[in-house]
């Protein structure tokens, strides 16, 4: 098998998710050569969006079946969403606004905002990185068969706990990152998530199940109106359903089809609880995110909420890590460790 390709960057990023694309795009614009590799087809990560079937001539329509927003945590990221709102790529959700700040959304989706980000930058998608060795101050990244990817001069890890765990196990990564990265994958859980869509006629607006709502119940933990956020297209009402977390590890190995059944029936259920509208709802076959939910294995992101440190730099190998599990386990968190990284290693250019 040959290299993807010959070049040898200065900086190749495991991971084209909102952490691997921001890295992406800073790192670039400061004038180093950079790629993303990602094992998915396209940008996003757990904030990606999911293709709906379309009738033929239709527009092509899509929903986030993973983060449906983000919300604006840490004043340290004013100046970014300020940027994105001017760029297009966001906008603001009040609806979903809470005590943790304003809430935004991507537009026409949520990888709008990976998608440019990664603009300028080489993108190796379907490209799964499961090995990582430096040889004479080079970091070779293979694959799983150890067939070598490419070379780079630095490597940037923004994957899921576990994945960066993997990682990690080179003989040249700090040994105490690997710790911390096995701490984060086991408070890891995964979780369920749906679309429902309203294939029938019914033109009234279900408002109990219009904003994004919190639920108890024993299947579902969250109801989102996909077709509501701004900027959508959607020719029916749709919602992305989250299951319960407790109810996703219990049914993780579960068939799809057999979930789908369970997950329509108690959206179903808490549609009555909320309305008296009834609808002709159908619902998409279910995805898993294994690594779905992280917890922070960071101590310093609980007690310094403000200005949590989501990132890992070490200048003397070239090798750096990136995620929401280094911080506060959101979104933003993903956001702020890329700002921070992106400056650090700016900040030792020579």
């Amino acid at each position: 098998m040959n290299p993807l390709t010959n070049t040898l960057y200065d900086i190749a990023i495991i991971g084209a998710g909102v952490a691997g694309s921001y890295c992406a795009n800073a790192l670039q614009q400061a004038g180093y050569q950079v790629c993303l590799l990602e094992k998915g087809r396209g940008t996003g990560g757990r904030a990606s969006s999911r293709r709906l079937a379309s009738a033929d001539n239709a527009p092509q329509q899509s929903c986030d079946l993973g983060a449906p927003f983000f919300h604006q945590e840490f004043p340290q990221l004013t100046k970014d969403i300020d940027h994105w709102l001017a760029a297009g790529v966001i906008a603001p959700w009040p609806v979903a606004d809470n005590d943790k700040g304003l809430a935004f959304t991507g537009t026409p989706s949520m990888s709008a905002l990976t998608r440019y980000l990664s603009r300028h930058c080489e993108v190796f998608s379907s490209q799964r990185v499961s090995h990582i060795d430096r040889i004479d101050d080079v970091w070779q990244l293979r694959d799983e068969r150890y067939q070598l990817l490419l070379q780079a001069k630095r490597v940037v890890i923004t994957a899921p706990a576990a994945q960066s765990a993997q990682l990690l196990t080179s003989a040249d990564a700090p040994q105490e990152w690997l710790q911390q990265a096995h701490r984060a994958s086991r408070q890891c859980r995964p979780q369920w998530a749906a679309v429902v869509s309203d294939e029938g006629d019914n033109d009234s607006l279900i408002s109990g199940l219009f904003n994004p709502l919190d639920v108890e119940h024993p299947v579902l933990t969250k109801i989102i109106c996909d077709s509501a956020k701004p900027e959508r297209q959607a020719t029916k009402q749709r919602w992305v359903i989250q299951a319960n977390l407790d109810w996703s590890e219990a049914n993780k190995d579960i068939k799809a089809e057999v979930v789908a059944e369970a997950m329509l029936a108690a959206f179903n259920d808490l549609l009555t609880a909320q309305t008296e509208i009834k609808i002709n709802a159908v619902i998409a076959t279910p995805h898993l995110w294994r690594l779905g939910r992280h917890q922070t294995s960071n101590q310093q992101a609980l007690s310094m909420p403000c200005d949590p440190v989501s990132m890992l730099w070490n200048k003397e190998c070239g090798l750096a890590v990136a995620a929401d599990w280094l911080g506060t386990g959101t979104v933003a968190s993903a956001m702020l460790g890329a700002q921070q990284l992106s400056a650090a290693i700016i900040a030792d250019k020579p």
